[in-house]
């Protein structure tokens, strides 16, 4: 089925760079400005600025930049600037019902904002695009009712390509503790360590068996899901820093009702 032509044209230039892009975030600067925060195929993390937000065509080019979208980019990149221009945006794949499903919506808002707060590197990791890009895809293509764990199965994979999940190797009886921040074992707690006790090491077991495919078989209670992603977020807190704290997980617990 042809995709359909949704692109805000200007004229070209000769400093134009063309390429693929999740947003994640758009904020208001001044009256008619915004700045989008994408993560790029091309690029890593980049920042733009869009100008005349309230013109026709600045309306035009907001409506494609909703966090999660995935688009085509095209900008004055300069690798030296903190903001760079956009240009022209135009919608690369578009989504049946992340944006339009008030579940997924939320999901995929909670997702947009975790994204902001742990992608920094503006280099170029194709495969850590294309990875988001298909989650989005995967989510959008899912039935709304069975997405309760999806967040924690990404999350899980997204540490993979960050570089710091989890090593649990094989299970030892007399290490009880596990710490978060060296990613090892302990037969012992340590004071003000941040450790998962032996009662909840087998729910870190299963969530690196968990995967988009099999993530509706895994059943955790209210609470269960609640400390997982308790325990996820302060993982990346740990490993990342100045994460900082989210704003939109309480909705989403009131969403999923965990």
């Amino acid at each position: 089925m042809p995709l359909k032509n949704c692109s805000a044209n200007v004229p070209s230039s000769h400093m134009l760079q063309e390429t693929l892009a999740i947003i994640l975030s758009k904020k208001q600067f001044k009256d008619e400005n915004f700045i989008v925060s994408a993560y790029t195929e091309k690029f890593g993390r980049v920042n733009y600025t869009v100008y005349g937000a309230h013109s026709r065509q600045g309306g035009r080019k907001l409506a494609f930049l909703q966090p999660m979208s995935v688009v085509t980019i095209m900008a004055d990149y300069r690798p030296k600037r903190d903001l760079q221009v956009l240009r022209d945006v135009s919608c690369s794949t578009p989504l049946m019902s992340l944006l339009a499903d008030p579940v997924k919506n939320t999901m995929a808002m909670f997702l947009a904002e975790f994204l902001t707060h742990a992608l920094r590197t503006n280099e170029e990791d194709r495969f850590l695009y294309l990875f988001l890009r298909d989650s989005i895809l995967w989510l959008d293509l899912t039935p709304s009712d069975k997405i309760g764990n999806f967040h924690i199965s990404f999350l899980v994979r997204l540490s993979v390509f960050l570089g710091f999940t989890p090593n649990l190797g094989p299970e030892q009886s007399d290490m009880l503790y596990f710490d978060l921040l060296n990613s090892e074992y302990m037969r012992y707690a340590r004071p003000n360590a941040d450790l998962i006790d032996p009662e909840e090491q087998h729910f870190l077991r299963k969530l690196l068996r968990i995967n988009y495919r099999n993530m509706h078989l895994f059943l955790f209670s209210r609470d269960e899901r609640s400390n997982l992603l308790n325990r996820i977020i302060r993982y990346y807190q740990i490993h990342i820093h100045g994460f900082g704290q989210l704003k939109s997980v309480d909705v989403l617990r009131e969403v999923f009702d965990f």
